[in-house]
This record gives C-alpha cells, structure tokens and sequence, in this order.
C-alpha cells in the first residue's frame, strides 16, 4: 500500500518549517472495481438475509443483472466468477426513501408554497461523492427529494446508484413519480430569519394552501375535461391556458403522482391524510412522521407507508416527542414502515439504523431488515423489481463480513444490477492485522470480597448473580456475583458468598458491565435546540475561562434519562461556546433531583476551543485569537506568583480577577485542558500552542487525527475521537476515515477514548465505539474506550471505568454485548442504585401503543 502526502494538504507547524505528514488518500483510480462480474457470479456457502425469511446459509446464481437461482450446491454456468461466501452474510441493497444527495445547486425553491412544477430529474448530480460514500454502505436506491421549505415542493426521482455513470444511467426505469410535500416549521419558515415573511406562516395556513390548490386544481381539470367534451363534438373552443403546477395537483388526485410528505406533530399526520381523502387520493409516504406512532392506526386505516429516522429527536419543537420505537409500532400497526437517512452520514450505515428498533422494541430482525429493504421498495413501488432476496429480482446484493444488523459489520461489495459498484479498499491496512491490545496493570482477581465496614447491615447488600461478568481490567467471569455495598463493589467472582437478606438481581443469561461515561456532552444544559430559551451551552463575549456549567444543569431534563437509558452513566458536561475559551465542564452522575445531587467533579477541565485552520489556507498561520488566549495565560500565572508572594511576606495581593483566579491551575499545568481541534491544521497548531504553554492537554474531536497521528504521538497529549459515525471531510480522504481513525491512532500508541459529539444523541456513544471496533480497533480497546479511558481522560479510573473491589458501583446489565446496536439493556445501577432504565419516549411508546391495541380492539 503506498502512502504520501496529499499535495494539497501542505501540513505545517507554523514559523515557516516545512513538516508534511504521509497518510492515506482515495482517488476515483482507488474507487475503480477490479472484481468483474459482468458475466455472472456464483456465490456460494454465504448466509442469506432475504428480508422475507430468517436467514439460512445457502447459493445465489447471478445472471443478466437479475437473481437467477437460490438453493444448495448450485452449479456454475461457463464464464460466470464463482465467489466463496463462507462466513460472510448477503443482504438486499439499502433503499433510502429520504435522500438529498446528488441534487444540483441546492434542494429548496424559497420563493413559493407551491412549485410543484420543479422537478429534480433536471437536475441530477452524478458525480456526487456521496453515492459512492452511500455504496459503500449498502445503499443501492434513494429517493431524491425536494426539499422541505413548501407546502407542495418539487417532484422526486428514484435512482439506482452507480459510481462515475451519467445522470441517465442512474434513473430507476419505470419508478413511479413522485412529489414532496410538507407540514409544520418548515413550510412555515419557524426556524429561519424569513420567518413571518411568506405565506403560510401558521398551521392552519398550511392546511389552507392544500385546500385552495386541490379545488383549483379540480377546477383546471373540469376546464380540460370541457374543452375536451367541446372538441369531440366537432368544436373549436379556446384551450385553457395551460398551467404545469395545476397538471401535476391533477395528477395527484389521479394517482399518477405519489405525494411524499414531510411531517412530524400528529395533528398535522391527520390533517394532510383528511385533505387527501377529501381529493379522493392516499399519501404514498409520510416522511420523518416522528409521531406517527400516536395515531398509528389512523395511518394504517388511510393507508400510507411511513418513512422515519431510527432515534432523531429534540433538534426543534416539532420533534421533541420522536421516539426510537416509532417505525415498529407502526409496522406493529400495519403501516408499512421504513428507516431513512434524510443525511450522507445515516446513508452510510442504515442497516444499523434499522437495528435499532430490535434494540429499543424487540422487533423481529427480519422485519427490521426490511425497514431498510423491501419496505423502502414497496413504498417507491418497485418492489418487484428491489428490496429482497428473491428469484427474479434485480440483483442488488450487498456482501457483508457480518451480519448486517451488527454494528461490526462492514461492507466488501455491493452490486447493482449484477454489477459491483463498490469494492472495500482497506487504505489503512487494519484489515488483516489489527493493533495489540494495552496491557493494563491492574487485574481483577477471579473471587474477593471486600471486608465488611463495622455496623453495616446485610440488608445493604445488593448481588447481581448468574451473569457473565465483563470487568474491562481483568478477564470475564463466567456465571460470576457481583457483590455492592453501600454503592461501591464490595466483591466479584464465581465463589462470593452473598450475604443473608441481600437485593438480588437474576442475570442468568444476561452480562454484566461497568457503566459507560460520555465525554464532551451538553447534557443537563440542552433542551429543544431551536428554542434558545433551552439552550445553555453556548455563551457569548469571547474568552469566559470562569464560565462553569456545574449550576445550570438541569437535573430534571428529559436528556438525562434518555442517555442513562443506553447504559451511560456518567457525563462530562461541557460549555460548547467558540470562547476560544468556552469555560470549564464538570462530571455529573446520571441521576439525582438536583444538579448538586448530580454532581460528582466541578470544574474538571478547562476547554478551549482552537479556531479553525484551513488545511488548504495558501498561508498558514496561527489564529489571532490565540493570541487573547495566550496572554490571558500569561497573566494568569503572573496573578498567581503575586497571590504567592504577598501570602508569603504578608502583603496584600493584586485585586481579585475572577477570570485570572479561575485560569491559575490550567495555565499552571496542575489541571486539565480540553482542546478541540478537528482538522489536521488545526491539530498541528493546537499541539504547538499546547507544548509551548506547557498544558495538560486533552485533544478533542480530532478527526482528521489519522493525517496527523506521527505528530500526535510525538506530543505524548491523550485524544477523544468522536463523532465517529461522520463523513470524512474532504474528498480525497477514504471513505472510512472516520470510522478507522480511532485505530490508527490506537495502533500509534497513543492514549485515547471515544465520544459521540451529538447533542440530541448521547445515547449512542456505544455505537460510536462499536463501529470504530468494526473498522479495525480491537474489541477491547473499543469497549475501554467508553469506559476505563474515558475515566483516565478524567483522571477518575481509580473510581469509575472498571468492575473492581472499592470501585463505585455504576453497572449495567444487558442481554448482549454492550456495544451491539440490537443490545437490550436491562438493569442500570449508579452509585449502587438501580435506576429505572424508562424515560419519557419508553412511557409515550407505551402510552400509544395501548391507545394502538385499544383501537385494534374497538
């Protein structure tokens, strides 16, 4: 494998010094298929996942684009490339029925409620890298909609992805037409600095535009259908003036053109499914419909599909009451249900959405495969073309080295029509050999018990017993005890004796793990992002170094339990203000009614966030705003020496600065700082800031780290990888980057931990881990990496990261692998005590899908 600098990537240390740094690029030459299979393909002994049935190990016969046979110890016609699937899972290609990609100079038409008359097939970007990105992922067909800013937006087009075709090659032949309709903040403008500057601005606005529309469009229909009466009589009456957005509304009242809706609040579910039954037309899909779930069986009546995100909630209003159970209990209902992406990230790994509902609603892995399979290929009507694994179908086949629902799972191949359009390139040489595991130096002996503190009763013992026992310090315990008292681990192993009259939790079947810590949260100080009154994580007025988050988290956020619910236990709050000094973050327990109850470090770390460097700038440069930095540091440590030298000799010291006063251990190196630097530029700069003003540095972000690992590694700075479930940044930059830039920093040796940097979503940081383990980080160091080095990052490892004897008691159980997506988790203990593993979105699925078996009844 050959490595170089990437020539527009002049990577520098500033000051003139010329230090580039070798790493991976990806070229359209690296995203060249070499596997031809343009004459058929055998493949045998592969597990199938056939999205109709469960899944069975047998042969597929590829032939003329289409399945040709499937079945046992099939025969290789002459010519046909046999391909040996022994240990590798086939699933259907993704179909993304959300999808903005490959649209030209933008998605919106801002000037009118009504633009029916665009149509996205004019404007069909086919070199967008994102098809190659979503490829790579599974994904075989996407709807390509408008976007969201009308009431009646443009029409839609579904397209078969290929890489490096035209625009033509990529249309799906004979796909029904579409047109994308949308409801509530956005056609309203709630979110935008046009807000109240375009009709509609309401709801009942909205409302008012499909009834104005649809009545004139029966109008325009009557015209024509007139004039046509008047000619076939021998006639020479005046056409109509012909109007292209009034054809189309015909068309949808005709069925011809199938209405994609955006939505979300369920009043607005109902309205536009009564509009439509009005008009005498269905709603193909309701996009987004986050609450749908509420009035499932009213969507099943009218007999719309539903098209949902697998766990998106909180980011405005309207999508405040989303759940992650929302697309099962609508196929619960009878809805035909899909997961889309509506992103070129979730695009990239909507197996592992669809998952999710495994995970949160114990749905059926064959109907979840099909939330991102055949259900997507019923509601864009090709289903008899797509979304199986059947005989007939097109060949639209994606070769996983797992099973598609794991988080661990990577895509080698995916064909379309018989072809392979993506090909796994392993630019960063983890395939094959991964990095060695780090030896940690303390060991969980295999039984003990920590002797029992005067006066304790046995009733304060509480003993998780039977369970398979994960201490992340030590090897697993097979049918092992764990042992709490008085909210620490009094004892572990195969042979503890519980105490009479103890708590005990059953974990037959079930493991048992530390609790999980998340790094750089705004938890407790975010609510609804489009609400500012919500919102304190960002302050303003530049450098506010004695900003802490401490006293404004609120403990009673609907966030706290949301997270807690995954198996997260603790949070590193974090001030997410630009500064360049954002202020300091605490480390708070998941539980309690106050944010003192919740609080376990105040004031753990200073962050500084490094303004952004270009790494393409023509002159490079250190930010003039680091230098505001600079100098407050600098006065910082100059009030410190005065503050000791008056101590000292008895005199009075300079005035209190309380910005001064708060920067003195920082700038002093006796407390942390957190770093935020991204980009490789930006690292190489923060590293050079870092050193010079001797810091005890944390970088954070970097995920353009794996450009930059050498200078890294030399600095000796510890890292927090996240988001990594994140488009790489540029387009040369391999399509895994993100995912493997975790492992190549573990394989440099240097120390790290992993954060999920998503405001709304904190509860996916094991996911984050899980998928860095599947792109070439060692299982353990990724199960670590949100456990035992997040606490290292902390400084906290000697009470939180690990299952010892005197450790605090923050454990969870769950019926499998705690990284997994379909993990169900079943028990949370912080501090010793259990917690209920509900929340608001747990009670609302309940709450409704009665109201759902109710209706069913009635």
């Amino acid at each position: 494998m050959k490595f170089t600098a990437f020539s527009l990537l002049a990577l520098t240390l500033g000051g003139g010094d010329d230090n580039p740094f070798s790493h991976p690029f990806e070229t359209d030459a690296h995203r060249a298929v070499t596997l031809d299979v343009s004459a058929g393909a055998l493949i045998q002994n592969v597990t199938i996942h056939s999205a109709v049935k469960p899944a069975f190990i047998g042969d597929i016969l590829v032939q003329g684009g289409d399945i040709q046979a499937i079945g046992a110890d099939l025969g290789a016609p002459e010519g046909v490339v046999v391909i040996d699937g022994s240990g590798k899972h086939l699933a259907p290609g993704v179909i993304d029925t959300h999808s903005h990609m490959a649209i030209e100079r933008g998605i919106n038409e801002g000037t009118l409620s009504i633009t029916a008359d665009c149509d996205i097939t004019d404007v069909i970007n086919a070199d967008d890298l994102g098809l190659y990105r979503a490829l790579a992922g599974g994904t075989t067909t996407i709807q390509c909609l408008h976007g969201s800013a009308n009431a009646i937006g443009g029409r839609s087009e579904a397209l078969k992805l290929r890489w490096k075709k035209t625009a033509d090659e990529l249309r799906f032949p004979n796909a029904p037409q579409g047109i994308k309709f949308a409801l509530g903040e956005n056609p309203k403008r709630s979110n935008s600095g046009r807000a109240g500057r375009r009709f509609p601005a309401t709801r009942p606005g909205v409302e008012s535009i499909y009834f104005r529309a649809f009545a004139r469009a029966q109008e325009y229909e009557s015209e024509w259908k007139h004039y046509a009466e008047r000619l076939a009589r021998g006639g020479d009456p005046q056409p109509p003036r012909r109007d292209v957005r009034l054809e189309v509304l015909v068309g949808i009242m005709d069925g011809d053109v199938k209405v994609h809706s955006h939505c979300y609040r369920d009043d607005e579910i109902l309205m536009l499914m009564r509009v439509a039954e009005h008009f005498g037309f269905r709603i193909q899909t309701l996009q987004h419909v986050l609450e749908g779930y509420k009035v499932a069986a009213e969507i099943a009546e009218h007999g719309a599909g539903t098209s949902t995100f697998a766990d998106w909630w909180g980011y405005k209003q309207e999508a405040n009451d989303a759940i992650p159970q929302n697309a099962s209990l609508l196929d619960e209902a009878g809805v035909v249900s899909t997961i889309n992406s509506d992103s070129g990230e979730l695009v990239r790994h909507l197996y592992h959405e669809a998952a999710k509902s495994v995970r949160y609603s114990g749905m059926d892995p064959v109907a979840a495969l099909r939330l991102c399979t055949l259900n997507g290929a019923i509601q864009l009507g090709v289903d008899d073309r797509v979304g199986s694994i059947e005989v007939g179908k097109d060949a639209d086949l994606v070769l996983l080295n797992a099973d598609p629902l794991s988080v661990y799972s990577k895509v080698e191949w995916t064909m379309v029509d018989g072809r392979i359009e993506f090909q796994r390139r392993d630019a960063f040489e983890l395939d094959l050999e991964q990095a060695p595991v780090r030896v940690l130096e303390r060991k969980v002996p295999a039984a003990v018990l920590l002797e029992a503190s005067a006066g304790k009763k046995q009733a304060d013992h509480l003993a998780i017993v039977g369970g398979t026992i994960h201490p992340v310090e030590g090897e697993d315990i097979e049918d092992g005890t764990l042992l709490i008292r008085d909210g620490r681990i009094a004892g572990l192993g195969r042979s503890v004796d519980v105490p009479p009259g103890s708590q005990i939790i059953d974990a037959e079947g079930l493991h048992v793990w530390p609790g999980m810590i998340a790094l750089n949260t705004p938890l407790g100080l975010q609510g609804v992002r489009s609400v500012r009154g919500t919102m304190d994580t960002s302050e303003i007025g530049g450098n506010q170094p004695d900003l802490r988050v401490a006293s404004s988290i609120h403990a009673a956020s609907a966030h706290i339990p949301v997270t807690r619910t995954n198996g997260i236990t603790r949070s590193q709050t974090t001030p997410q203000g630009m500064g360049p000094m954002s202020g300091q973050s605490a480390i708070v327990r998941l539980s309690g009614d106050t944010w003192e109850e919740a609080l376990m470090v105040d004031k753990d770390m200073l962050h500084i966030r490094f303004p952004r460097i270009s790494n393409t700038a023509e002159k490079k440069e250190e930010p003039k705003e680091i230098e505001g930095v600079r100098e407050l540091l600098k006065q910082a440590r100059e009030y410190a020496r005065l503050l000791a030298e008056a101590q000292e000799f008895g005199l009075q010291g300079p005035a209190f600065d309380p910005r001064l006063a708060a920067l003195v251990p920082y700038a002093q190196g006796t407390a942390r700082v957190g770093i935020h630097a991204s980009n490789a530029q930006t690292i190489l700069y923060a590293i050079k800031f870092a050193k010079e003003q001797e810091l005890d540095a944390v970088l954070y972000g970097v995920k353009e780290g794996w450009k930059v690992v050498e200078a890294i590694e030399t600095s000796g700075f510890p890292v927090v990888v996240g988001p990594v479930l994140t488009v790489p940044r540029l387009a040369y930059d391999p399509y895994d980057a993100s995912y493997a830039n975790a492992a190549v920093l573990h394989r440099a040796g240097i120390p790290f931990a992993i954060m999920a940097a998503d405001g709304s979503n904190t509860r996916n940081t094991p996911f984050h881990a899980g998928f860095a383990a599947g792109y070439g980080l060692p299982y353990e160091e990724a199960l670590r990496s949100v456990t035992y080095y997040a606490a290292e990052i902390l400084g906290i490892e000697d009470q939180l990261g690990s299952l010892a004897v005197g450790k605090i008691a923050d454990v969870v159980v769950t019926d499998g692998d705690l990284l997994e997506v379909t993990t169900r988790v079943k028990h949370i203990l912080i501090d010793g005590v259990p917690m209920d593993v509900g929340n608001r979105q747990t009670e609302l699925y309940e709450y409704y899908r009665n109201r759902l078996h109710r209706l069913q009844k009635d």
